[in-house]
């Protein structure tokens, strides 16, 4: 059994790639945890109606903006989603630039304990030197694993250490990986990638073209959820409130929304260049490779 696999930075073209794929033979089991919330499809770029009719994308919109998700849960729905498309003799193409899910799907997830929100919120509002002070003291042999400007893992570890446990103990092994489970599984897998400046010039572009749309989104979402929705904390509309609020001008809100939009971009490469299981490949080579697989 193969499994076709395409990560990507922002504005690489996966959906433009899906489209290219043939709906009888694939179905898109999309990895976008921006992507889930039905209520935000121009600010995270959904697949329009149009392209989700053409190609059955799954895990797109199915969460409201005031919900939300885990990794270990869209794992879940992952599995359901594969075992539904393999059913009816079809390919599950994976598909998203959410490389933390993707690896968690694949590899699997540590077995950390439950964390109590209060210890999340207390965590998140730490600046990195001292959440690095913290978890230095509590877990050294933890932070001796992590880069000292990864604010992500070592506040997710100093999570975990406050609830009693060490993060050094619980992440030395994954537990529940798909590829455990389905030992003769053949990955075929790779990220976009793009030479810097086109990339960038693709991203910028989009954003013009969302901008207006994503403040009406924006609105329309703070009028049945309240600014403070799990939706509205993703990639971006931090500067819609901003520019809503009176915080910001128009330029600076577009200014600002495109340069978070290329940082992202930057850190989803260096995510995807580091997962073993993914290789480079040109928008093109990428076309003729997948539109060309066969099940097998």
């Amino acid at each position: 059994m193969i499994l076709p696999i395409l990560g990507g930075p922002t504005g690489s073209g996966k959906t433009s790639l899906s489209q290219a794929l043939d709906p009888k033979r694939f179905e898109i089991v999309s990895f976008d945890s921006r992507q889930v919330y039905r209520d935000l499809p121009v600010g995270t770029t959904a697949p329009t109606p149009q392209e989700s009719s053409t190609i059955r994308h799954w895990l797109v919109g199915f969460l409201n903006a005031d919900e939300s998700i885990n990794a270990n849960q869209f794992s879940l729905l992952a599995r359901e989603a594969i075992r539904d498309i393999q059913s009816r003799g079809k390919i599950p193409f994976l598909i998203g630039g959410t490389g933390f899910y993707l690896r968690a799907f694949l590899l699997g997830m540590y077995p950390v304990p439950n964390v109590p929100n209060e210890t999340k919120v207390y965590v998140s509002q730490l600046s990195l030197e001292r959440a690095r002070e913290l978890l230095q003291k509590e877990d050294p042999k933890a932070m001796e694993t992590l880069s000292e400007k990864d604010g992500y893992r070592i506040k997710r570890a100093l999570e975990v250490v406050l609830t009693g446990v060490l993060w050094s103990d619980v992440s030395k092994e994954t537990v529940g990986g798909y590829l455990a489970d389905h030992p003769t599984v053949k990955l075929i897998g790779h990220w976009m990638d793009w030479p810097r400046e086109i990339l960038y010039k693709r991203i910028n572009g989009r954003v013009e073209e969302i901008a207006s749309a994503m403040l009406e989104e924006t609105k329309l979402v703070v009028s049945k959820y309240g600014p403070d929705c799990p939706g509205l904390r993703t990639l971006g509309y931090n500067f819609a409130l901003a520019f809503l609020n009176g915080m910001i001008d128009s330029n600076t809100f577009i200014e600002q929304l495109a340069q978070s939009h290329r940082n992202y971009a930057k850190r989803q490469i260096t995510w995807f260049k580091k997962e073993s299981f993914l290789s480079p490949i040109s928008y093109d080579a990428a076309v003729q490779l997948y539109t060309n697989i066969e099940q097998r």
